[in-house]
């Protein structure tokens, strides 16, 4: 029996494929714009995926893969979401980025095209909650008239198995019969959530600059003496305001905001939402547990739920910002098996032969 088949939109470095393939999917197609994250979805999924900008992509440039009279079972996108994200800066909302907010009509323009059984849209809860909500019920309301039965929640990653509270927007829908959201596996009532100690534990300790040579993701940040020295005032779990006055940027005086930055993750708890400065210190709560550094990529990569063997391609920065933007491969799986629980629902009973 040929496999269920997904085609991942705004596939950055393939968390989400990797995820879909856990559940049975095969993957027939998959776009990024970005040439170091196209390269790592290369290394980490085993095909290249189109390198465009998905406003030059038609459906049937990514369907390549599906085979004539077949159909497409699941659509699944996550757009680039830092217009919705509720940031602010020097008190004021962050701008809106207008190229950006016409990418989830994108998305809705190859549901057009491509017809899929199931669709899967994942964003920042601020999609739905904040600025971005007029846009998100015209989506709703547009995949409607498209024939699609959908449900949404925001979600939070570390109820499904990651090891990091990561509050995402699922929408899910379907045109063949009622669509369900996975359900979660960890949390209260059910198994403990996953911690960063089970997750990073057993890794080679690092100093400040070191690199594991048996793994070139497990490479420490090099930080400044003023940095380590903060980074020694810091328990765990702690964050700036642990610091003593004489190592306090004055950029924070009286601001009562930004808390986690210098802040040290927990050991005993999920790890904080990994963003694209999640090897850095300075732009949140990224620091070890214990250890006089920020988190390494492979840390990180296996906070995100990633193979532990998993690599990218790119520089440090480049790298950071593929690991904080990518969809956790263990939710992704979650979602696929919800959609696949559907699909196989809506196949028809063989009766067999009478006698």
């Amino acid at each position: 029996m040929t496999k269920p088949a997904v085609v991942d939109l705004f596939s950055g470095c393939g968390g989400g494929s990797l995820g879909f393939l856990a559940a049975g999917f095969r993957v027939v197609g998959a776009v990024e714009i970005e040439s170091d994250p196209a390269s790592s979805y290369a290394r980490l999924v085993g095909t290249a995926p189109t390198i465009a900008d998905i406003r030059d992509v038609s459906g049937s440039d990514l369907v390549g893969g599906l085979g004539s009279g077949n159909e497409l079972t699941l659509l699944f996108g996550c757009p680039p979401c830092q217009s919705f994200t509720i940031l602010r800066r020097g008190g004021a909302p962050v701008a809106l980025d207008a190229a950006r907010d016409t990418l989830p009509a994108e998305y809705l323009r190859l549901v057009t095209e491509l017809n899929p059984r199931h669709i899967a849209f994942e964003n920042v809860p601020g999609f739905a909650e904040g600025r971005g909500r007029a846009e998100f019920e015209r989506l709703i309301s547009d995949v409607t008239d498209l024939g699609y039965t959908t449900v949404w929640q925001v979600l939070d990653a570390a109820d499904f198995g990651v090891p990091q509270h990561r509050r995402r927007l699922l929408v899910l829908g379907s045109r063949i019969g009622p669509p369900k959201l996975p359900a979660p596996t960890h949390g209260p009532g059910r198994l403990d959530h996953v911690t960063v100690r089970r997750a990073v534990a057993d890794l080679r300790p690092l100093e400040s600059g070191e690199v594991d040579p048996d793994d070139p993701m497990h490479r420490a940040r090099r930080h400044r003496a003023i940095a380590l020295e903060r980074l020694r005032c810091v328990p765990e779990g702690g964050g700036r305001m642990d610091l003593p006055e004489r190592l306090r940027l004055r950029c924070h005086g009286d601001h009562d905001g930004h808390l986690d930055i210098y802040g040290r993750m927990s050991w005993d708890r999920p790890a904080p939402t990994l963003t694209s400065g999640c090897t850095n210190v300075t732009r949140g709560r990224f620091g070890h547990p214990e250890q006089h550094r920020a988190i390494t990529p492979r840390e990180a990569l296996l906070l995100q739920s990633f193979p532990c063997e998993a690599e990218l391609t790119g520089g440090a920065e480049s790298i950071a910002l593929q690991i904080g933007n990518a969809v956790p491969p263990l939710l992704a799986r979650r979602i696929g098996e919800a959609v696949l629980s559907v699909d196989r629902a809506s196949e028809p009973v063989s009766l067999g032969a009478r006698d």
